[in-house]
């Protein structure tokens, strides 16, 4: 009994562990952008739009956001071929303050040119619904 407690202790352990290590190692992996200067100038080269996401360090559904919807396929080749993607950190301020949010995830479009907000949309949610937002 004793082993199978522990059995099911470290597949707990192991099955709620996270994929990535922080938002860094999503960019790094996921080949987004962590630098904004640099993901506007591409996207304006590009011809595309940018998509942003504002994340918070220990924010679960940041984090469910990133590992369980922006890697799936769908939302992974429809995000690559229309926008330059970047994540952003709130305690790493390397964007503007129009981005700033007191809640997170935050997923935002951004015209490169005009740096206006073209769409905004909060919070985690579903795969199918996430990519409705677009």
């Amino acid at each position: 009994m004793r082993l199978v407690f522990l059995f099911f202790l470290l597949f707990y352990q192991v099955a709620s562990a996270n994929i990535f290590e922080d938002y860094k190692d999503f960019a790094r992996l996921m080949k987004y952008e962590l630098d904004y200067d640099k993901a506007r100038k591409r996207a304006i080269e590009e011809k595309k739009q940018l998509f942003v996401l504002y994340v918070k360090e220990g924010c679960p559904f940041c984090t469910k956001l990133e590992e369980e919807v922006l890697t799936d396929r769908y939302v992974r080749e429809f995000i690559k071929k229309n926008y330059v993607a970047l994540i952003v950190n709130e305690y790493h301020k390397n964007f503007p303050d129009y981005l700033l949010s007191s809640i997170a995830p935050v997923s935002y479009i951004i015209d490169p040119k005009t740096e206006r907000i073209v769409k905004k949309f909060v919070g985690y949610m579903e795969v199918d619904q996430y990519l409705w937002q677009f």
